[in-house]
C-alpha cells in the first residue's frame, strides 16, 4: 500500500480523521509550501527533497532527525518536496559486506518508515492515519468518530510510535501498530513497574521507556538479572507479543540461562551465531556446517604455501578469514598487513563460492552470509526485521563490525535495541571487537536511553577500588565509579605477588598447600589461568602435593597441540619399555627433527622398547642416523629424569631441555592475538603499585609482566596472567559466592 492512495483508500473504507492527543506525538506530512493544522503551525518542520535523497549526508542528518522525533513522540511536520512514489524503492546493495560502512543500513527503508509510522499523510490535502486503512485489511474494525477504530465495541487509537505504556489522560486505550500487524490488538497498559527486588539503577534501566538503551553493567552489577527482568518486563508487563521479541546471548550457556530463568523457547533467546545461521539457512536452504579440516582441505584448493616443521601453515589464512568476515576488512588489506597469506584476498571470494556449491559452509559465514542475505533480499530483510522488533543483546563490548551490522539490520528501522554490557570487560579485541560500539551507542542507535549499573554486589571494596585504579589507565571507556556492598572485608584482603613464569606453578600449589594446611578448605580455593593449557602445570603441582581439583580440563585440552606432545613424552618417560607407536610418532614431531616420514616407515609395529629403537639407527643413513642418536638422548634423560619421582622436574626438563617450548613457541607465534598463550603477549602491571603485597593477605600470583583479577571472601584464588587491552573487571563471574567445590582450576579457551 502506497501513501499516494491512502486518502483514497480511508474514504472507500468509511474511515474519517479525528487527530489524536498531543501524548501520542504524531506528526504530519504536507505538500510543498503547504501550511500545517492548527495543531503543528509551531511544530519544527524537515523537508524530504530530491536533493536530500541525492545527498547521503544530508539524508543521513534527516534520518537521524525524524529518528529522534520518533522516540522522543515530537509532533512534527514534513514537507514533501519529491515523487510520490520517491520512497518506494526496495533496497538492495551489491557490494561486498565489507565494503560497506559499520554504520550503514538501508536509508530509504529508514526514512520511509519515520515518515509514515507515527504521521498524518496530508500530502493531497486531506489528513490521513495510515493504520485505520492498515487494520480494516487485518482485523475486525469498525470507524470510529472520536479515535482511529473501533474494535469490539470500544473505541482506540492506533499508535505508530515506540512501544511504552501510557498513563489514563489519554480518552481511548491505545493499541500498538505492532498489535496491528500481528492481528492481535492488544491495549497497551497503564504505567506498570516491575515486580521483582531489584536495586533503584536495576529497576530504572528495566523499564526503560521508548527506543534503544545503553545499559553499562561492570561484572557485580547484576547485569544477568537486568537483562532477564527487561525481557520479563516486554513479555508479561509491557504485553510484547514473543514472536516479535529476539535475545541475543554472547554464548550457548548464556542463551540457555535466559531461557531457563523465563521458561521461553529457543527461538526467543539464542545466540547471535544461531540468528545468522537460520537467516543463512532460509536464503540457502540446505546448508550445512563443516568443520576445521574440511575449511583447511578447502583452502588448500586455492592457495599454495610451503609446510614447514612446527609451522601451521593453513593456520594464518583461517585468522584472516576471520578478520575479514568479522572485522570487516578488506580482502587485501589484509593479506598486505601480513607476510603469511599470499594469495589470499584472490582466494578469498573463490573459496566461498565453492563452499556454498558443495552445500556447506563454515563458522564465519553464519554471520558474514547472513548479512550478505539481507543485504541482497529485501524480503528476507522484512521477515527478520518482524522478527527482532524487540532486540535484547548481551555482552555487547565483546560485538565485532559483523555482529553489529547484523544486530542493526534486523533491528531497522526502528532500532529498538537494549544494549547491555561493560567497555572495561572488552576479551574479543583480536576478532575485531570494540569498545566504541559501546560508548558510542548513540551512532548507531540514535536517541538512546542511558543507564549505568554502579553497585558490585560481589567483591569486597579493597578490590574495586584496585580494579577501578587499573581500569581507569584505558584509554577509551565510560568513567563510572563503582561502589561495593562489602564494606566490611578488610582493607589488605588483595596482595599481588610476582614471581618468575617457570616458578609459577609450582608457586601457586605451594599456596594452595599452605591455605590448606592452615585450616583453609579446598572448596574456598579457586586457581585461574587465561588459557586451560596453562592450567596443566598447575594441576601436576597440585597432585603431586597430593591435593586433588575439580576442574574444566577435558580429555580435548589433553589433544592440543604442545598438551598432547607433552603428555606422549610423559608416558614414553614412565614406560620406556612399551610405548606405542602412536606416542613415538607424537615425540618425534615435537620438537620436529626431520625425521617423521622415516619414523613412520622404520616404525611399523605398535609397541617399542629403548633397544628396538636403537636397532632402527642402523637402518638410517649418516644424516638422519646423528638426529636419531640425539631423539634417543632425549629420550633416555627424560626417562632418568622420570626415575627420580619428580614429577615437576619431569616435565621442565621435557619443555626446556627437550624443546617442547621451542616447538610450541614457533605453532604459537604462527598465530595470533587470542590463538597465542598469554605469556607472549605483552602485559602492564599496574594494581602493585597502589597495593603491594604485604604478609597475611590473600594473593594473586601473576607473572613479571601480567595483571591480576581477585575477588577474595569467601574464595580464595591464585590467578594466572591476564590478557592484554582493556582491564579485567572487579569481580569476574568466574568468581561468585558459592561453594566451588575442590580446589578449582578455571580457564578459558
Amino acid at each position: 500500500m502506497r501513501p499516494a492512495c491512502a486518502s483514497h483508500l480511508a474514504s472507500t473504507l468509511g474511515f474519517m480523521t479525528m487527530f489524536a492527543p498531543a501524548t501520542l506525538g504524531r506528526g504530519i506530512v504536507v505538500a510543498p509550501g503547504t501550511p500545517p493544522p492548527e495543531p503543528w503551525t509551531e511544530a519544527p518542520r524537515s523537508t524530504v527533497s530530491t536533493a536530500t535523497l541525492n545527498n547521503p549526508k544530508n539524508l543521513r542528518t534527516l534520518i537521524d532527525t525524524l529518528h529522534r522525533y520518533w522516540v522522543s513522540r515530537t509532533p512534527h511536520v514534513i514537507e514533501w518536496d519529491c515523487e510520490a512514489t520517491a520512497l518506494g524503492t526496495h533496497e538492495t546493495d551489491e557490494r561486498a559486506v565489507y565494503e560497506l560502512p559499520t554504520e550503514w543500513l538501508p536509508p530509504l527503508e529508514r526514512l520511509r518508515f519515520l515518515c509514515f509510522s507515527n504521521n498524518y499523510d496530508a500530502r493531497t490535502g486531506e489528513a490521513v492515519w495510515w493504520w485505520t486503512a492498515k487494520a480494516a485489511h487485518l482485523i475486525t474494525c469498525s470507524p470510529s468518530n472520536t479515535a482511529d477504530v473501533v474494535v469490539d465495541g470500544v473505541d482506540m487509537w492506533i499508535d505508530g510510535g515506540p512501544r511504552q505504556t501510557f498513563d489514563l489522560v489519554l480518552n481511548h486505550p491505545v493499541v500498538s501498530y505492532e498489535s496491528i500487524e500481528l492481528a492481535r490488538p492488544r491495549v497497551l497498559p497503564q504505567r506498570v513497574a516491575v515486580t521483582g527486588a531489584l536495586a533503584t539503577d536495576q529497576r530504572e534501566a528495566v523499564e526503560h521507556g521508548a527506543g534503544a538503551a545503553r545499559i553499562i553493567a561492570p561484572a557485580g552489577s547484576g547485569k544477568t538479572r537486568t537483562l532477564t527482568e527487561r525481557l520479563r518486563y516486554l513479555l508479561e508487563e509491557l504485553g510484547v507479543e514473543a514472536e516479535i521479541v529476539t535475545a541475543l546471548a554472547y554464548n550457548d550457556r548464556a542463551a540457555a540461562e535466559l531461557r531457563n530463568r523465563l521458561g521461553v523457547d529457543r527461538s526467543l533467546a539464542r545466540t547471535i551465531h544461531s540468528l545468522g545461521w537460520e537467516i543463512l539457512r532460509a536464503a540457502r536452504p540446505g546448508l550445512d556446517l563443516i568443520g576445521e579440516m574440511d575449511v583447511r582441505r578447502a583452502l588448500e584448493r586455492f592457495v599454495s604455501v610451503p609446510r614447514r616443521s612446527n609451522t601451521d601453515a593453513i593456520g594464518p589464512y583461517i585468522e584472516a578469514l576471520d578478520r575479514v568476515r568479522s572485522g570487516l576488512v578488506n580482502p587485501e588489506t589484509v593479506e598486505s598487513e601480513r607476510d603469511d597469506v599470499p594469495g589470499f584476498a584472490a582466494a578469498f571470494e573463490p573459496y566461498r563460492e565453492y563452499l556454498y556449491r558443495r552445500g556447506g559452509v563454515d563458522h564465519g559465514e553464519q554471520i558474514y552470509g547472513a548479512i550478505e542475505a539481507l543485504i541482497r533480499d529485501p524480503a528476507l530483510r522484512t521477515r527478520w526485521q518482524q522478527r527482532c522488533r524487540h532486540l535484547l543483546v548481551d555482552e555487547f563490548q565483546d560485538l565485532t563490525p559483523a555482529y553489529l551490522m547484523l544486530i542493526r539490520l534486523v533491528a531497522s528501522p526502528q532500532l529498538n535495541v537494549f544494549g547491555v554490557g561493560d567497555d572495561d570487560q572488552v576479551i574479543y579485541g583480536y576478532a575485531g571487537a570494540d569498545p566504541s560500539f559501546l560508548i558510542d551507542f548513540d551512532t548507531y542507535f540514535p536517541s538512546a536511553g542511558k543507564h549505568t549499573l554502579l553497585t558490585n554486589y560481589r567483591s569486597p571494596g579493597a578490590v574495586v577500588t584496585a580494579t577501578m585504579n587499573l581500569l581507569s589507565y584505558n584509554k577509551r571507556r565510560i568513567n563510572k565509579e563503582i561502589s561495593s556492598t562489602d564494606a566490611t572485608a578488610a582493607a589488605d584482603s588483595l596482595q599481588v605477588l610476582r614471581v618468575p613464569t617457570d616458578t609459577m606453578a609450582s608457586e601457586a600449589a605451594s599456596l594452595v598447600a599452605t591455605w590448606c594446611t592452615g585450616g583453609g578448605s579446598p572448596t574456598d580455593i579457586a586457581v585461574l589461568a587465561r588459557v586451560n593449557a596453562a592450567l596443566l602445570p598447575v594441576k601436576a603441582a597440585l597432585a603431586d602435593l597430593g591435593i586433588s581439583t575439580n576442574d574444566q580440563l577435558t580429555a580435548q585440552t589433553l589433544q592440543r597441540t604442545a598438551a598432547r606432545a607433552l603428555f606422549a613424552w610423559l608416558r614414553v618417560a614412565m614406560r620406556p619399555e612399551a610405548i606405542s607407536r602412536s606416542d613415538l610418532l607424537e615425540i618425534v614431531r615435537r620438537p620436529s627433527r626431520g625425521l617423521n616420514r622415516l619414523t613412520a616407515e622404520y616404525a611399523p609395529r605398535r609397541r617399542f622398547g629403548l633397544n628396538d629403537l636403537g636397532r632402527i639407527r642402523g637402518q638410517l643413513d649418516d644424516k638422519p642416523a646423528r638426529r636419531w642418536d640425539e631423539f634417543l638422548d632425549d629420550i633416555t634423560t627424560t626417562v632418568a629424569m622420570a626415575r627420580s619421582g619428580d614429577a615437576l622436574a619431569t616435565v621442565r626438563h621435557i619443555i626446556t631441555h627437550v624443546g617442547l617450548a621451542t616447538s610450541a613457541g614457533g605453532l604459537d607465534h604462527g598465530r595470533t592475538n587470542a590463538a597465542r598463550p598469554s605469556h607472549t603477549r605483552p602485559h602492564r602491571h599496574r594494581a602493585s603499585r597502589q597495593y603491594p603485597p604485604r604478609s597475611g593477605q590473600l594473593c594473586i600470583v601473576v607473572d613479571g609482566c601480567s595483571r591480576p583479577e581477585i575477588r577474595p571472601g569467601r574464595c580464595r584464588a591464585v590467578v594466572g596472567a591476564s590478557r592484554q587491552g582493556h582491564g579485567m573487571a572487579p569481580g569476574s563471574r568466574v568468581l561468585g559466592r558459592r561453594r566451588v567445590g575442590p580446589a578449582r582450576a578455571i580457564g578459558r579457551s
